[in-house]
């Protein structure tokens, strides 16, 4: 058979297990058809991991052949390429004629002594919407600054690497990343077209610079060197009738390290009234202060967030992680506090508050659940052995106007005869009793879950609970966890098809037995939130969520750190090889899902987005 005669379908599967420079190579020029079929692979070009000779066969390519057919370019200093922005540049001399419909720009790896040579390209390319700078290996951070702010502010247009000052006919850039530039102190910014922007700053003033210096700004992603009080001339500029608002952000991420007595809460919510029409707001805050010099800080109090989300009527989602040390001997930082708020225009806005801990004291959930002591009517914590004793009536008053139930052990039991009989005190016909419930979270050390008292109590209030969609294991200790969550989970398989959010941080094998039945037992699964041990390998992990679990549209996975008790040349080559994964994540998450996993063969209807924040990967698909 001639290969012409062969469907365009077969021909992309043929590409599929070559290179992009290979399929480029083999099949560009030969016809008009083939260059049709491997349009895609002309458009969008990554030359991070071609060689030199490979580079110079492209440029070529691009010059002589389909220059005006790329839309994005992708280019890197890192091995095995050698100084490939400036040759790049050199190669590509004239710009704007060879690539007149270039809309995204990729560099990774360079030197700010190469920024000159594309930041003019801002000014004149006219189609150029996206642009990426990761990784910037700064000499001058003066110098940077200014050029990252020449950039920025679109009433600058270049001359011969000379900034003067002219307004733009057309502008059509915006997105914009910087990453890895180090902390920037921004002067007064005013740009009308950027509408994504990630970027690092050194403190909340340069927040206030961008929420007044992007008028179409949507998206915000920063990452702060520290929150810290605003200035006076921020400060009252704030407060007087000309009050500064960014209106057109409706998502705002940012991390950033911060002292509670120095910012209120009271000033952090003024700065997040500067955005009146947010949607979605996530944050990650990081104290240099201990868990119990924090347990009287408003930032822990619900309250505070519940007035907070009132004020905001589009906010949707509201995700906030509290980082600090365990306590003041130990330096070793945890996530202390994990709010979540669950906002809903239709029934009563709730804050559901979990918590989470990363290290191995069998004291230290208790140790944390005892110092908040949040007593609030939408959630309530039983402990197992106190639910034994208890009435019909007290369990009813705890429960009746609750939405979320934490069962928890405070210590190993092990004892048959105890929960081997389910009272009947306990046994509710009134179904108003569980209608609010909508998540429960089991937490702490279970070495028997399958028990008759708690798979009976569990199996009551998913009967009597149509709002429960979320479960949660909090479970430390015991290795083989994993299979005691199935354990638990097997008598209750024809009450979990409303179930949809499964946590699961917890000891023993995250493998495909465990992956396959768990998506069996809830087969309307759609969130999956796991910790993963330091072992594991993370894209096999994605792989059986994404095979196993069909109706998935959100995956997070914990990445475990490696324990420092092992062998110290085993830790060394597993710390090497866990480290040079995280580079390559933290580069382009997008980038290596795709090449590491199924996600990479997933239909072109089927989109996926994916962000990795320190230890926490997120899929969305």
């Amino acid at each position: 058979m001639w290969l012409e005669q062969l469907p365009d379908e077969i021909l992309l599967i043929i590409c599929s297990y070559l290179t992009p420079f290979h399929v480029i190579e083999i099949f560009n020029n030969l016809n008009a058809r083939l260059n049709c079929t491997i349009s895609l692979y002309r458009q969008n070009l990554d030359l991070r991991c071609l060689n030199l000779r490979q580079f110079y066969f492209i440029c070529e390519m691009i010059r002589s052949s389909f220059g005006e057919n790329v839309h994005s370019i992708t280019l890197s200093n890192a091995a095995p390429a050698v100084r490939q922005l400036i040759l790049f540049r050199k190669q590509i001399e004239s710009f704007t004629n060879i690539l007149p419909n270039l809309e995204q720009l990729t560099l990774i790896d360079h030197y700010d002594d190469e920024l000159d040579l594309y930041l003019p390209l801002v000014s004149i390319l006219r189609n150029l919407k996206k642009l990426i700078i990761n990784f910037i290996k700064a000499k001058n951070e003066t110098i940077l600054c200014s050029f990252i702010t020449q950039m920025l502010a679109d009433n600058f247009i270049y001359f011969d690497h000379i900034p003067k000052r002219r307004r733009r006919d057309i502008l059509t850039l915006e997105k914009l990343s910087f990453t890895g530039t180090g902390y920037l102190k921004l002067t007064h910014i005013y740009n009308e077209t950027i509408t994504h922007l990630t970027i690092e700053i050194e403190n909340t003033d340069d927040l206030i610079v961008i929420f007044t210096g992007f008028d179409a700004l949507q998206y915000l992603d920063a990452n702060l060197k520290q929150l810290t009080a605003l200035t006076s001339n921020h400060y009252h500029s704030l407060y007087n009738q000309r009050k500064i608002q960014c209106s057109s952000l409706i998502k705002f991420r940012f991390q950033a390290r911060w002292q509670p007595e120095v910012l209120s809460f009271n000033q952090f919510t003024s700065i997040l009234s500067m955005m009146p029409n947010l949607q979605n707001f996530s944050c990650t805050l990081q104290s240099a202060k201990n868990q119990e010099e924090l347990v009287n800080s408003d930032y822990i109090n619900k309250d505070k967030w519940q007035n907070l989300c009132a004020e905001f009527h589009d906010l949707s989602n509201l995700d906030c992680s509290i980082k600090c040390s365990l306590n003041s001997t130990n330096t070793s930082e945890t996530n202390f506090v994990r709010i979540i708020a669950t906002i809903s225009r239709t029934f009563d806005r709730s804050i559901s508050i979990r918590l989470y801990y990363h290290n191995e004291n069998n004291n230290t959930m208790k140790h944390v659940v005892s110092i908040l002591q949040w007593k609030y009517q939408s959630t309530v914590e039983l402990d197992i052995q106190e639910l034994r004793n208890m009435t019909g009536r007290q369990l009813a008053d705890k429960i009746t106007h609750s939405q979320e139930i934490t069962l928890y052990s405070d210590f190993l039991v092990d004892d048959s005869k105890l929960f081997s009989t389910f009272p009947e005190s306990l046994c509710f016909r009134d179904h108003i009793i569980f209608s609010r419930i909508r998540s429960l979270d089991l937490l702490g050390e279970f070495s028997n879950m399958n028990n008759i008292f708690l798979i009976s109590f569990v199996e009551q209030l998913i009967h009597r609970c149509p709002n429960l969609q979320s479960i949660g294991f909090f479970l430390y200790w015991v290795e083989n966890m994993t299979d005691l969550v199935l354990d638990f989970l097997r008598p209750l398989k024809n009450d979990l098809k409303q179930i949809k959010r499964c946590y699961l941080y917890t000891e023993g094998d995250i493998d495909e037995k465990f992956i396959s039945e768990l998506a069996h037992l809830l087969p309307s699964l759609n969130l999956l939130s796991v910790k993963v041990d330091w072992y594991c390998i993370t894209s096999d992990i994605v792989d059986l969520c994404i095979v196993n679990i069909k109706n998935l549209i959100h995956l997070e996975v914990v990445l475990e750190d490696i324990p420092d008790y092992l062998d110290e040349d085993y830790v060394d080559r597993m710390k090497m090889e866990k480290e040079i994964e995280s580079l390559a994540m933290t580069r382009d998450i997008q980038e290596w899902l795709k090449q590491n996993t199924l996600l990479g063969k997933l239909s072109p209807k089927r989109l996926f987005r994916a962000e990795k924040s320190g230890n926490d990967l997120k899929i969305w698909l």
